[in-house]
């Protein structure tokens, strides 16, 4: 009886263990979860770009760099402004911005050489992953954005 009870109670804490070090979902998504798959492509795509253009500062997991380089995940100063978004991409940024309530001042170089596909992709991957909203932003909407 009484190893009967151990091996229950061991098995209970182990599964305890095992579901406590499980990854919350809704912390990240994944590309194979999204549904439209033109939304998917750009996404993929986006994501190698990102790797290669974004996460040195931004991080791959969009989380930023301390007080230098602003969140992209969850960043109340993304999800405001796609435009935006699409501007500091292709243009850079200098001065003052509040990200999450908290003040950065750190240039953002510009990507001049970046094609509106290519931003589209980024902003695709960015808005998806790092918003956790399936949301695609076609070449259309960014070259009207940079017209802005």
């Amino acid at each position: 009886m009484i190893k009967g009870l151990n091996l229950f109670f061991t098995g209970f804490f182990l599964s305890l263990l095992i579901g406590g070090c499980q990854e919350n979902k809704k912390d990240h998504f994944s590309l194979n979860s999204i549904k439209d798959l033109k939304t998917r492509q750009y996404a993929i795509e986006g994501q190698v770009l990102y790797e290669n253009h974004c996460a040195n500062c931004h991080q791959s997991d969009g989380s930023g760099l301390g007080r230098l380089i602003p969140p992209l995940k969850d960043a109340d100063y993304l999800k405001a402004d796609i435009g935006r978004t699409v501007r500091l991409i292709k243009h850079g940024i200098k001065g003052k911005i509040i990200v999450n309530g908290k003040e950065y001042n750190k240039e953002m170089p510009a990507n001049p050489a970046l094609t509106n596909l290519e931003i589209a992709e980024i902003t695709t991957y960015i808005y998806t992953v790092f918003t956790g909203e399936e949301k695609i932003i076609g070449v259309k909407e960014v070259k009207s954005f940079l017209e802005e």
